[in-house]
């Protein structure tokens, strides 16, 4: 197995201040990126393959479909995904990359070190060219201080996670990806596209439960950070769609009365009916995108969409060097 770097800074003081914040807070969340422990990132590959969460498999089809222009568009020797997962669908990007390139970089970007693990074995036996990297952080926090390198280097952000941001979150983002891009570094970003009302909202309540199951994990996850006492069987999963913003709003409802013990001691009453927001999930238009991408100083190169134009893969560059 190959060795995982860590390079997430331990901010464990000023994270207990805050989730007390976004607990005593009227309108209750927790931050997303707890979701995605060993468990959830397994659950979460889980959802990946249901009937109903149509974003992973369109996804796929426009890789599959555009990987080499995506590879020579890039001129990419080595590839960054930030947020990997199990890297499943960047085996063909790799693979392209490979004939390019007498060897290649991969280097999976991750909070989970169970997802690295995942990303490592579905990749370790593509080829002896390949040289896989494990780096275990926070996008949202460590971007600043990865290295860079001499080659091209294509970025990559696949799923949609960037709709997991608000629009605050979501420049930030973009415009540190910018800010450590050299002249010949490349980004591609994945989004979802608005579309019927419908097919979104039946993505985040799967059949089979699993969301429910995701989303619920994140309780267990918080409770052993901080020490709390949520207990999951008291609350709901929740997700609905918010037409005027155009996301899926991911909540806990909380389905009996209950206190929460804080980690400042505090106890925190919460009520039937209750909320806790979890995760948002953005769907964007052309207008919304063409605005962030200004904002955050990148510049689209080519946009890669399925034959329905669900799903949207954007090939970027910084705008600095424009």
């Amino acid at each position: 197995m190959r060795k995982i770097e860590s390079i997430s800074s331990g901010r464990v003081s000023k994270n207990k201040e805050n989730i007390i914040s976004l607990l005593k807070n009227k309108n209750k969340s927790l931050p997303t990126k707890y979701l995605y422990d060993d468990l959830g990132s397994k659950l979460f590959e889980e959802i990946c393959d249901t009937e109903e969460y149509y974003l992973t498999r369109t996804e796929k089809e426009i890789i599959d479909q555009y990987s080499m222009d995506i590879i020579d568009t890039s001129c990419a020797q080595e590839i960054f995904e930030l947020g990997s997962g199990s890297s499943k669908k960047t085996k063909r990007l790799i693979l392209n990359a490979l004939e390019n390139n007498d060897n290649v970089t991969y280097f999976s970007f991750d909070i989970s070190a169970k997802a690295l693990k995942m990303s490592y074995n579905q990749l370790r036996k593509i080829s002896n060219k390949l040289h896989i990297r494990l780096i275990k952080g926070d996008f949202n926090n460590d971007l600043n201080i990865l290295s860079s390198s001499k080659k091209n280097r294509l970025y990559m952000f696949l799923g949609s996670t960037i709709g997991n941001f608000d629009d605050i979150q979501a420049k930030k983002f973009l415009s540190d990806i910018s800010n450590i891009m050299k002249e010949n570094d490349s980004f591609l970003l994945g989004v979802d596209r608005v579309k019927d009302e419908k097919i979104i909202k039946m993505a985040y309540n799967d059949k089979k439960g699993i969301t429910g199951k995701f989303n619920k994990n994140i309780l267990n996850v918080v409770n052993k950070e901080y020490k709390l006492n949520f207990n999951e069987n008291n609350f709901a999963h929740n997700a609905k769609y918010n037409l005027q913003k155009s996301q899926i709003e991911m909540y806990l409802e909380a389905i009996t009365q209950q206190s929460i013990i804080l980690p400042n001691k505090e106890s925190l009453d919460i009520n039937i009916g209750e909320k806790i927001l979890t995760e948002i999930s953005r769907k964007f238009s052309e207008k919304t995108l063409k605005m962030l991408f200004n904002k955050s100083a990148l510049v689209p190169i080519k946009c890669y969409t399925d034959k329905k134009n669900y799903f949207s893969l954007y090939l970027l560059k910084a705008k600095k060097y424009f």
